[in-house]
Parts: structure tokens; C-alpha cells; sequence
């Protein structure tokens, strides 16, 4: 069971999950009403909705990562026995944060570029600062890949064809 300060994260990352949402929803509406309606529109719109959709799948990943609700290849453990299916997993969660520890390295140098020569993204925003989804998205992935390699696997799940 979770602790306080835990669960509390978890419902400030899913806070943050449906706020991102809900932000991009009305930012697509608004600007499809200004443009129906009084044939304009907002500058910064564009590169904020494209923005917003990279930080909304990362947050989404790292969200489903918490309950081991993302893509997995499941066929191997289930015909495996118990202590062999905790060796599978240790071995698929290890690997997966080694993995996600890389993209999130691979992400910095893309920031590190981008602060070299940096162009406005929005008025005041350096191009950069939406790019730290990257790091950020993939560093607490590996993080949560690496504490989930700690924990006994899930039970496999019987499902219908």
C-alpha cells in the first residue's frame, strides 16, 4: 500500500494529466472559433497545442507506467513458473529503465542543443523549455522502471480471445 505522500503524487500527476487535457481542448476550441467566426486566430496557438501534445503523451506514459498499464509483450509470463516470471521481470524492468534512462540522456542533449541557439518558441519562451518534456518525461520513467523492478510482478492476466 502506498504511502500518503505517494498517493498524493499520483493524483497531482493525474491532476496534471486531465488539467493538460482539458487546457488543449479549450485551446483547439477557441481557436477554431476565432477563425470560423472572426477570421483570425492566435499566434502562439499552434506551436503551444503542439507543445502541449508532447508533454500530454509523456505525462500519459509515465501515468500508464504506474500501473503497469503500458504496452507489454505479456505471452512469456504466463506460461512461465513463479520464480522464473520474477526473474523475467526483473530482467524486462531493468531493461526497460536502462532504456528510458538513455532516451531521457539522448532528450538533455536535444535541450543542450536547442540552448546553444536558442529561438523564441512563444513571446518570452525560449524554444528549449518545451523540450524538457524529453528529459523529464523519460527520466521519471526509468525512475519508476527501476523502483517497479524492486516490486513482484503482477499476476498474469487470463484474458478472452
Amino acid at each position: 500500500m502506498p504511502g500518503r505522500w505517494v498517493r498524493r503524487l499520483h493524483l497531482a500527476e493525474d491532476v496534471l494529466l486531465a488539467t493538460l487535457l482539458a487546457a488543449l481542448l479549450l485551446l483547439a476550441l477557441v481557436q477554431i472559433g476565432l477563425r470560423l467566426f472572426l477570421d483570425t486566430g492566435l499566434a502562439w496557438a499552434e506551436p503551444a497545442g503542439r507543445a502541449g501534445v508532447l508533454w500530454l503523451a509523456l505525462l500519459g506514459a509515465l501515468g500508464a507506467t504506474r500501473g503497469h498499464r503500458h504496452i507489454a509483450i505479456d505471452a512469456l509470463p504466463r506460461v512461465l513458473p513463479p520464480a522464473a516470471r520474477r526473474a523475467a521481470w526483473i530482467i524486462a524492468q531493468a531493461a526497460t529503465a536502462v532504456l528510458c534512462a538513455g532516451m531521457a540522456w539522448l532528450g538533455w542533449g536535444l535541450v543542450q542543443l536547442e540552448r546553444e541557439v536558442p529561438m523564441p518558441f512563444i513571446a518570452g519562451v525560449p524554444s528549449w523549455v518545451p523540450m524538457l518534456a524529453l528529459p523529464l518525461g523519460f527520466g521519471l520513467m526509468a525512475v519508476r522502471f527501476a523502483l517497479a523492478a524492486a516490486d513482484e510482478p503482477p499476476e498474469p492476466e487470463d484474458r478472452e480471445p
